[in-house]
């Protein structure tokens, strides 16, 4: 098996962390015009990142203990939001907001819900 099968999952969400970084790495003014509310964007970005851990917890940390994974995946995303916001500090034209690591934080949740109810109703939970 390669490595890349074995570990597709956190490789998954280290990819989509990277993407989140990327995108916060932006100075202020550089930021493309038409996006999206700011909050929308958040939960949005944090909303697949919820998923994506979800999908790695349930099924290489957790053994398909949804309620576990829920909870860790949640609280990885709100960890995650927390270093992104501190890393927007530094961007130039960027600040922390801690409006912005609630809607982080309540997109992790809804993606991790996503996936958690997606899985269950597959499995006839």
């Amino acid at each position: 098996m390669s490595v890349v099968k074995k570990y597709k999952r956190p490789l998954l969400v280290l990819a989509w962390m990277a993407v989140i970084f990327t995108g916060s790495s932006i100075p202020g003014k550089d930021l493309p015009t038409g996006l999206p509310p700011d909050y929308l964007m958040h939960f949005l970005e944090y909303a697949i990142l919820g998923a994506v851990a979800f999908s790695w917890t349930s099924k290489d940390l957790f053994k398909n203990n949804y309620r576990a994974a829920l909870l860790f995946s949640t609280l990885f995303c709100s960890a995650y939001a927390v270093l992104d916001e501190i890393h927007q500090y530094f961007v130039p034209g960027r600040c922390m907001d801690p409006r912005d690591w609630l809607a982080d934080t309540l997109g992790g949740l809804a993606g991790a819900l996503a996936l958690m109810l997606l899985f269950m109703s597959i499995s006839g939970e």
